[in-house]
């Protein structure tokens, strides 16, 4: 069974892909009561990139993950079509109510 790519290789061959410096992670915590909160970030040309959620210290990983999840997906992801941003929603439209 063939393992598939994690999330933060992906992310270090887009760095080394594009030439720009490999991925910075940064980790949070947060003391909630007894136990303390972890989740991460990651820093990629010049952006900082947060995972979502709050773990335990013991899925720390995970966090670093998702973080480069939410980074990959920003850094690859396709551009609008023209169709919606050229008014297919007309926001502009004022209404107004008569009594």
């Amino acid at each position: 069974m063939a393992t598939s790519e994690t999330y933060v290789q992906k992310l270090q061959h887009y760095c080394a892909t594009n030439q720009i410096a490999q991925p910075q992670f940064q980790d949070y915590s947060d003391p909630r009561g007894i136990r303390t909160a972890w989740s991460s970030s990651v820093y990629v040309h010049g952006r900082e990139y947060r995972a979502h959620l709050w773990r335990d210290y013991r899925y720390l990983e995970q966090s670093r993950e998702e973080a480069a999840e939410v980074a990959w997906k920003a850094l690859n992801a396709v551009p609008a079509t023209n169709s919606t941003s050229q008014g297919q929603y007309n926001y502009n439209r004022g209404f107004a109510t008569s009594r």
